[in-house]
């Protein structure tokens, strides 16, 4: 029995930590190989100053090497066009933010834990902000992937504050 519970002890974080790796190397190329997204998708915040959620609905486009588009239907029609060259520094980081979460760059933000793990029919990656600005602002972000066709299907931010953004993506 004890050297069950030894081999136990030696051979569960190999085996947890392959599958992790392997997940890991599946989005990772997933990343690599993105070149266009379209897709209709629906954001809800939850503020903590608002008894109601905010709710905004639209279509998402993503082309390598080009803008980002987040054209909103609902509550009002309005373009958000993210790229590099805006003046402004927070809308500058912010895009930066967004097209690192595309592209996959954030992956490897030294200020991020991240951790990837599977349920039913998705794989799901966890980043926790370790240090800087991030850990100051936000508890923990999770982008969810549908295993089948890897695609991102849900994007949430949980804010130290407790406010929460949750956009989920719908094929068109």
């Amino acid at each position: 029995m004890r050297n069950l519970l030894i081999l136990l002890v030696i051979i569960t974080p190999k085996i947890i930590f392959g599958q992790e790796h392997s997940i890991e190397k599946i989005l990772k190329s997933h990343f690599i190989n993105l070149e266009h997204i379209e897709c209709n998708y629906k954001q809800e915040k939850k503020l903590s100053m608002l008894s109601e959620p905010l709710i905004s609905t639209g279509i998402f486009k993503y082309e390598r090497n080009r803008n980002i588009i987040w054209e909103q239907q609902i509550p009002f029609k309005k373009t958000f066009s993210i790229n590099d060259k805006s003046e402004n520094k927070l809308d500058k980081h912010i895009n930066q933010f967004i097209t690192s979460i595309i592209n996959g760059e954030i992956l490897e933000d030294k200020r991020l834990e991240v951790i990837y793990s599977q349920k039913n029919d998705n794989y799901m990656i966890v980043m926790i902000p370790k240090k800087g600005v991030i850990k100051k602002r936000i508890k923990k972000i999770t982008l969810t992937f549908r295993k089948k066709i890897i695609s991102l299907n849900r994007f949430e931010i949980i804010f130290k504050n407790s406010d929460v953004t949750n956009i989920k993506f719908y094929d068109n």
